[in-house]
């Protein structure tokens, strides 16, 4: 496949977050406001196609997708997750706190960078302002553990959207709204012989996003994802220290055009070294496969992941997600 030259491919990014914001902010669909919402991020759930309701190893990840899965983390976790898309560059710093008397507090600070843009004079083209498109949530979570079996977990979210100009910038808009939302989620483990994790979540329960000056507020995205986790009892991975797991989830959102689904399986070594393999079904461009890998050692963290959906293999540039973790 030929691959587009790095200008391109840059106006392109461009052009797609413009859109992407723009429309975001402007047109009242059924549950189409911050969609960035929607967007994966960590480099663990990524891995796996998404598929980590019921993951209870997912550290200060789990603010995005299930707080269930911070209740019975062992220690504190200083984490920087970071990702680069087609359509921007996002980055979320994260702190957690657990505590066997009071549960587990978590919070985090995320912010969504479509790139800046050069605003110019319609009639030379001279550059006169500078155009910046960001979105930005900050979030605080809190879970515990109910009895033996049972995890739950709730994330407050402050969501923002900045579009604006600095400069001279003429009939560029300014684009500013606000709102904030919740997050429910639990995971229970099944009291069989097989090691099974059940997980659910709501995400995004809150009032629509109000943009100012537009007519109408758009309502959040709400997403549903139900799904379980199974550890694979194959003695020969057990006696050379090995393990295999399989998630499976299924999601229900408006924005997503109704049902998605995705599949994970992880291949651990002695708790030090994972290799993680997934694949999202979605309707559209963003169906497919991911890799990832992980490695841990002594306080600290590493995990990379890539995903190869058909809109970013369009550019030849699959997604890429990385997440360093300092556990102490």
């Amino acid at each position: 496949m030929t691959r587009v030259s790095p200008w391109l491919g840059r106006c392109v990014r461009a052009a797609v977050g413009l859109a992407f914001s723009v429309s975001m902010a402007t047109h009242a669909r059924a549950q189409n406001g911050g969609l960035f919402l929607l967007v994966p991020f960590g480099a663990h759930a990524v891995a796996q196609g998404e598929a980590v309701v019921a993951d209870s190893a997912l550290g200060t990840e789990a603010m995005w997708w299930n707080a269930a899965a911070l209740a019975r983390i062992g220690k504190k976790e200083l984490a920087v997750h970071h990702s680069q898309t087609l359509i921007a560059t996002s980055d979320m710093l994260t702190f957690a706190v657990p505590s066997r008397v009071l549960g587990t507090v978590a919070a985090s600070v995320y912010l969504v960078n479509y790139g800046d843009q050069a605003a110019t004079d319609p009639v030379n083209g001279t550059e006169i302002g500078t155009i910046t498109n960001r979105n930005y949530q900050l979030a605080l979570s809190y879970a515990t553990p109910v009895g033996k079996r049972l995890s739950v977990g709730v994330t407050y979210k402050f969501i923002m959207l900045r579009f604006q100009c600095t400069g001279i910038c003429g009939n560029v808009p300014i684009i500013s709204g606000s709102t904030s939302a919740l997050d429910l989620g639990a995971q229970y483990v099944l009291p069989t012989t097989l090691p099974i994790t059940l997980g659910a979540s709501v995400r995004n329960l809150g009032p629509a996003l109000q943009v100012k000056d537009a007519e109408q507020a758009d309502p959040l995205p709400r997403v549903i994802q139900i799904g379980g986790m199974a550890r694979v009892p194959i003695r020969s991975l057990t006696a050379a220290g090995a393990s295999l797991d399989v998630t499976l989830d299924v999601q229900s959102a408006a924005a997503l055009n109704g049902a998605a689904g995705g599949l994970g399986v992880v291949l651990g070594y002695r708790d030090v070294a994972f290799l993680r393999g997934g694949y999202k079904l979605q309707p559209g461009d963003a169906k497919g496969p991911s890799i990832g890998f992980g490695f841990r050692r002594g306080g600290f963290a590493l995990d990379l992941a890539r995903r190869f959906d058909s809109a970013s293999a369009q550019l030849g540039e699959p997604p890429t997600y990385v997440s360093l973790r300092a556990r102490f």
